[in-house]
């Protein structure tokens, strides 16, 4: 929200919510606020955002979830995939919430309503998004890790290159989308950019695009980074998760492969193991 200004409504809770938290989140300085401000600001955040997707119709079971510890020493920021929404990660997060951090799972731009419709965002708008609840989570802590699932992983790489996380958690990261052959062609050929085929493809496209200019960022990054996948994922091939074993700088970076599971990997592993080797990471680092 640091370069976000208060947003226009008629409603003056949400408007003395938007005033508030952005005067806290542009109060000028380098170093994290004091815990007093810092809490301010993120009880201030999870109100605001509470309120703008009420007002904007977001199913509840859809919406942001913000959790904010007293105690917490720092901040877990989640992103969910293409078409989903906080909800998927919502286990996860209370785990992480539980092992002391303050979490902000994040609803995307264009994502949280049930019409069936793909969301008409463009994926630069959503890692914008990202950027800018990064950007309050920095301003109350010191240390901020990110976590991404599939196309939320390929934003989390995108968001690291011009922020500093602490690491890097990739859940059945998007980076080698399991499509067909003629539509794998398309690709490789960059076919799908022709304007015709961009019309059609619509949000696919956008997701395309993200995890494209994902993959070539492996390698630039040099921060811990944790990858897991399922070999049996129906919409991303494994190979993203070689990929990143491959292209990743960081001695403490960890991968782990299920030979099952599917591609929502945190239904399938998340109590069992994921969740507790997630936060055991996240405080190793």
């Amino acid at each position: 929200m640091s370069d976000r200004k208060p947003a226009a409504t008629d409603d003056p809770r949400t408007q003395q919510l938007c005033l508030t938290a952005w005067e806290l989140a542009a109060t000028r300085g380098d170093d994290p606020l004091p815990p007093k401000a810092a809490g301010i600001l993120m009880r201030t955040e999870e109100k605001l955002q509470a309120e703008l997707e009420r007002l904007d119709g977001v199913d509840q079971g859809q919406r942001s979830q913000i959790r904010v510890r007293p105690d917490a020493q720092a901040a877990v920021l989640l992103l969910h995939g293409s078409t989903g929404h906080p909800g998927d990660l919502r286990g996860l997060a209370d785990h992480l919430y539980e092992r002391g951090l303050t979490v902000a799972n994040v609803l995307l731009p264009g994502h949280g309503h049930e019409t069936g419709a793909l969301p008409e965002s463009r994926w630069k708008t959503c890692l914008h998004e990202a950027g800018v609840r990064y950007a309050v989570l920095a301003r109350a802590y010191r240390h901020v890790h990110v976590v991404g699932f599939s196309f939320g992983a390929a934003l989390a790489l995108h968001l690291a290159t011009t922020e500093q996380p602490r690491s890097l958690t990739l859940l059945s990261p998007a980076l080698n989308p399991r499509v067909p052959f003629l539509t794998r062609m398309m690709l490789r050929l960059n076919l799908h950019r022709l304007p015709f085929l961009r019309r059609r493809l619509g949000w696919n496209l956008e997701v395309f695009d993200a995890m494209d200019g994902a993959k070539p960022l492996v390698s630039k990054l040099d921060l811990p980074i944790y990858a897991a996948h399922c070999e049996d994922d129906p919409r991303i091939d494994p190979s993203s998760l070689r990929h990143l074993q491959k292209k990743s700088r960081h001695r403490n970076s960890r991968f782990r492969m299920f030979p099952t599971g599917g591609h929502m990997i945190l239904e399938s592993h998340g109590r069992d193991s994921l969740h507790q080797e997630i936060g055991d990471f996240l405080h190793r680092r």
